[in-house]
């Protein structure tokens, strides 16, 4: 399975998560990790997964990654299975549709991925981390998870092609 982990990252925080994820998944196949302003057209072809991140400012995505999904064509991921998370402090429940990971599921979606988990947020202490104690683990479950759920997707699909 072709995976590719994309991030951005301000404090570090959320390139850890991203590592983390990799490592986590990559005993099944390629698993590639880059940061998210480097990220061109041809790294986007052939995927099976995409799983990518950035830290919530301000409510929001960050302003440097806002303007990297422009450059791509419309249905650019149309067959490529995608997660969405972020880094963020612990907010209210009336707050917490506002994070970067439900920006990126929607960017993403988009660009024709087909979201296969809900988005995930990964919490740190304070504005700029580090991460609470027991997150990582967190990420390494939730990385499994949607690897697991990646692979039963991908053999369902190829089931009913033929």
């Amino acid at each position: 399975m072709k995976t590719l982990v994309v991030y951005f990252s301000k404090f570090g925080n959320t390139h850890k998560v991203a590592d983390t994820i990799a490592k986590s998944i990559s005993s099944n196949g390629g698993v590639r990790t880059i940061e998210l302003t480097t990220l061109t057209k041809n790294d986007l072809k052939d995927l099976d997964l995409l799983v990518m991140g950035s830290p919530t400012h301000k409510m929001n995505l960050p302003e440097a990654v806002r303007p990297v999904f422009s450059q791509f064509p419309k249905r650019i991921l149309s067959g490529t299975q995608v997660a969405a998370f972020d880094t963020s402090y612990k907010m209210s429940r009336w707050l917490n549709k506002f994070t970067a990971a439900k920006h990126l599921a929607k960017k993403l979606r988009k660009l024709g991925g087909k979201l296969i988990v809900p988005p995930e947020t990964f919490h740190v202490i304070d504005r700029e981390g580090p991460l609470y104690n027991g997150e990582l683990e967190r990420v390494r479950d939730w990385a499994t998870f949607i690897h697991e759920k990646a692979i039963n997707e991908a053999t369902i699909g190829h089931d009913s092609a033929g």
